[in-house]
């Protein structure tokens, strides 16, 4: 009977998951998706720091420098609000889709990312808007490379 229960239990489980477009991850270290020395490259400093958060990572600068912006690195998960909503432009050549998004009220873009059936995000804010789009695009392809 308790077995029974357990595999009840179970099933509405994964029922109730895989209905809801939520697939089950293990969690995922976000700030080890991008090496230090890359992170730096891209914010154009000799080092960063690196702050973990639920499901993202923040790079900056070690020391102030006039201009670098701020790199994150964010897991969504199986849904992305952007893709969902119908917003955004489709980038091609980063992970298996992406479409970039611009926040014209502080003129900066968010990279939106899929691979497989994880989304991401990626934002270099800070930043003129030109050069975030390279930054987000060069990091949406090094990230969807290692998941």
């Amino acid at each position: 009977m308790v077995k029974h229960r357990m595999a009840v239990a179970a099933a509405v489980v994964s029922t109730s998951t895989i209905m809801s477009g939520r697939a089950v991850h293990a969690p995922v270290d976000v700030c080890s998706l991008l090496t230090p020395a890359e992170a730096a490259a891209q914010l154009q400093v000799p080092e960063v720091n690196a702050g973990a958060g639920a499901n993202r990572c923040i790079w900056t600068p070690k020391k102030y420098k006039a201009g670098a912006g701020q790199l994150t690195v964010q897991v969504e998960g199986a849904n992305d609000g952007a893709k969902t909503m119908g917003l955004g432009t489709a980038v091609s050549g980063v992970g298996d889709e992406a479409i970039s998004t611009v926040v014209l009220s502080t003129n900066s873009s968010v990279l939106h990312v899929r691979k497989g059936t994880t989304w991401f995000v990626v934002s270099d804010h800070g930043v003129p808007l030109d050069q975030a789009k390279k930054v987000e695009q060069v990091v949406g392809s090094l990230v969807a490379g290692r998941l």
